[in-house]
């Protein structure tokens, strides 16, 4: 069963274009890796809150250890920018789907 992590980030003030350029790099890499069975940037749409310099990153992982794994083979530089441009440390977590056994 494939694993799915949702990661939240949220932009400096001024800088959520400059985030979402890094981001766009970033998944292109990503998305060849091992393991990497989908990465997608997902960009808020707009509710009329003030919030909208959050952005979410989906992937889908054939496991936990292939993420990890690709999660330290990344261009430091790359990350150091992107942390750069972050107003706060970001979010993640891993989750499975839910087997429907109406569904076999």
């Amino acid at each position: 069963m494939s694993i799915l992590r949702l990661n939240e980030f949220t932009a400096l003030p001024g800088q959520f274009e400059n985030l979402v350029e890094q981001f766009d790099a970033l998944i292109e890499e990503v998305r060849v890796l091992p393991g990497c069975e989908r990465c997608e940037l997902l960009l808020k749409v707009a509710d009329g809150n003030d919030d909208d310099d959050r952005l979410v990153i989906l992937e889908v992982w054939t496991s936990i250890s292939h993420h990890k794994a690709a999660a330290s083979a990344g261009d430091p530089q790359r990350i150091k920018a992107i942390l750069a441009l972050l107003s706060h440390r970001p979010s993640g977590q891993y989750y499975s789907a839910v087997e429907d056994p109406d569904l076999d």
